[in-house]
């Protein structure tokens, strides 16, 4: 286990930094657009969720996703250059299944911080709003429990913190499912199994097909989808995803 925790340490540090620097423009960048847009009084009399997706934030969050994405994927093709130091895993002293795991494990880390400085991205945006709201004639237009009714009415606030136990069961398995799906395609590129790009791109498929309805949830009230099923299927993938990366992780066909 010791051996576990230090290849763990060393795989985060890779590219620790690079996630930080993310993580500050996830939650600092919102904030200047938001800014720009509230010089426009007119925006003051809108709802929060209306002005935060008005100022584009949404589009930096999908930027700063593909870039978590790309520094997940250059940590991984690192070990394939310079020093090669993928020989170096392969032949350490401990099981390759903690070797797969180490590396699965900090990619969950490197995405669980981006979500959640996403989060605090969208709390401090809502300060800055209600704080401009409030020093606007007097308060009048400054609505009570905004964010909280915000989480409710936005599909793409309810992703990100979800209120109930199927949203929530939804948002974990389309997390869960995303780091897999990347961990295992990156698996199958060096080992040379194309196939298994064919179980991503059915899951690709389910997630926007998920995500569509939870984003328009509130305005298709008259097609219900069973999140619980859904869920279940992309939890499916996901162990499917695991189990057949560390088959090809101990038979050492990523080298």
């Amino acid at each position: 286990m010791k051996r576990f925790y230090k290849l763990l340490n060393y795989e985060v540090s890779q590219y620790i930094t690079k996630v930080v620097i993310i993580c500050l423009g996830t939650i600092i960048s919102p904030l200047l657009f938001l800014n720009g847009t509230l010089t426009d009084y007119s925006n003051l009399y809108k709802r929060f969720e209306t002005i935060y997706e008005s100022s584009g934030s949404i589009i930096v969050f999908a930027i700063y996703f593909a870039a978590i994405c790309g520094i997940c994927i250059h940590s991984f093709y690192s070990n394939y250059s310079g020093s090669k130091s993928i020989y170096t895993l392969i032949t350490l002293p401990m099981k390759r299944e903690g070797i797969y795991f180490s590396k699965l494990l900090s990619f969950f880390i490197c995405f669980l911080m981006f979500f959640s400085a996403q989060l605090i991205s969208v709390f401090i945006s809502y300060a800055l709003v209600s704080s401009k709201s409030a020093a606007w004639e007097g308060g009048k237009y400054l609505m009570n429990n905004g964010l909280f009714l915000a989480f409710l009415r936005s599909g793409f606030l309810r992703i990100l913190l979800p209120l109930g136990l199927e949203g929530i069961i939804s948002t974990v398995s389309i997390f869960v499912v995303i780091v897999c799906s990347l961990f295992y395609g990156l698996l199958c590129e060096r080992s040379k199994r194309f196939w298994g790009f064919v179980p991503i791109i059915a899951v690709i498929f389910l997630l926007i097909r998920v995500i569509t309805y939870r984003v328009n949830q509130s305005n298709m009230s008259w097609e219900y989808i069973n999140l619980y099923v859904y869920s279940i299927i992309l939890f499916c993938f996901s162990g499917l995803f695991i189990w057949h990366g560390i088959k090809l992780v101990k038979r050492g066909a990523i080298v």
